[in-house]
């Protein structure tokens, strides 16, 4: 099966490029002088700026035909006119690889370790390196084991762009292996990668010290948090991360309610002090909850102020004020964890009439479900 995949994008590559090949021949008689910057706008769909760019790296090109190869090649993959201008514009050489000796060898690999077209049409644009060496597809091979899914590493190579460039015997094992030391599982380790995969571009000596500041947060090694408390110590840093635990305590909170609230959810230092701020001042001073409720619903400081606190509780101060207490003394932070659907059949549609336009409009999954559906924004 896989050899006639193989043999029918081959097929169909040829037939694309005789196309494109004959319909070049037809446009220009007699053959003009290639010009990088021009087919990349006509044919590759690059801006005049990008292919005034990516022009200087295929200026010794003297004909369309590799070029038009490879377009032809990636049109058998089924890549959009978009896509085939975002791999050129991130690799612009791309248009200079052989079909026969690298394109086609390489996307069998990706098929021989269990990626569809459609996976490989979406990694072109991301990776486009990727189809030049075969040591790429042995790193593919292994990231796609250890995520456990392409949508993983996808997702992994869309914030780390480099992320395949690394050898995985000296640079990516040594520190997967530091990190079982922490009493990490695979799924944990792999959660690490996914949301902070420049953290295995450095030396170990940082992967130490993003051990360390974990740990400072008052979350332990071995816990459930921990995985996410290594991503909140990489992407927000010692510095940043003490400040907003200070920020805290000048709001009222005691070392001990910090602590505990960061150990239940680190990554509520990942918020701006600003937002911070307000959805304190809002939860303490408006909707009149003490810290240790907060404390003990942490989460409450990462949901969106305006678009899911600010209307729900209004909500219900409505509903206390026309004598609905049964629904307006639900406690806040399990009316604030509501997904939107629940909240409005609960507490809007049964009494819609007593709330003003706007404030049923923002509390109405059809309208404002997106922002509302799930927390933070």
């Amino acid at each position: 099966m896989q050899r006639l995949q193989n043999r029918l994008l081959l097929a169909a590559f040829s037939l694309r490029r005789r196309l494109l090949c004959t319909t070049t021949a037809g446009a220009a008689s007699p053959p003009a002088r290639f010009v990088a910057e021009s087919y990349l706008v006509s044919n590759c769909g690059l801006t005049p700026s990008q292919a005034l760019k990516a022009s200087k790296l295929l200026s010794h090109l003297q004909t369309a035909d590799g070029p038009d190869a490879v377009r032809a090649f990636l049109a058998g993959l089924n890549l959009s006119k978009a896509d085939v201008a975002a791999t050129v514009v991130r690799n612009p050489r791309f248009l200079c690889c052989s079909v026969e000796e690298s394109l086609a060898p390489r996307v069998a690999e990706l098929r021989g370790i269990g990626l569809s077209t459609p996976e490989i049409a979406r990694l072109v644009p991301l990776a486009p390196y990727a189809f030049v060496k075969p040591a790429y597809v042995s790193r593919i091979a292994f990231f796609m084991s250890f995520f456990g899914s392409f949508n993983k590493l996808q997702s992994a190579i869309r914030r780390d762009v480099h992320l395949l460039h690394r050898n995985l015997e000296t640079v990516v094992e040594p520190k997967i292996a530091m990190l079982r030391k922490c009493s990490l599982a695979v799924r944990d380790i792999a959660h690490v990668i996914c949301h902070a995969p420049r953290l295995f571009s450095g030396s170990e000596e940082r992967l130490k010290a993003v051990i360390a500041c974990a740990e400072a947060l008052g979350v332990p090694q071995g816990s459930r948090m921990f995985r996410y408390a290594l991503v909140v110590a990489y992407c927000v840093g010692r510095e940043s991360a003490n400040a907003k635990i200070e920020l805290l305590k000048s709001l009222g909170w005691s070392s001990a309610q910090v602590a505990m609230a960061v150990a239940k959810m680190p990554c509520l230092l990942t918020g701006s002090e600003d937002r911070m701020r307000r959805a304190v001042d809002f939860l303490t001073k408006e909707a009149g909850m003490e810290v240790d409720a907060i404390v003990r619903g942490p989460s409450l400081l990462k949901f969106n102020l305006e678009r899911r606190l600010v209307p729900r509780l209004k909500v219900l101060k409505l509903l206390k004020e026309n004598g609905f207490q049964r629904l307006g003394n639900r406690s806040f932070y399990a009316v604030a964890c509501m997904s939107s659907d629940k909240f409005f059949d609960t507490f809007v549609r049964p009494q819609a009439m007593i709330f003003p336009p706007g404030l049923v409009d923002a509390c109405d999954p059809a309208h404002a479900g997106k922002a509302l559906a799930g927390a933070a924004s």
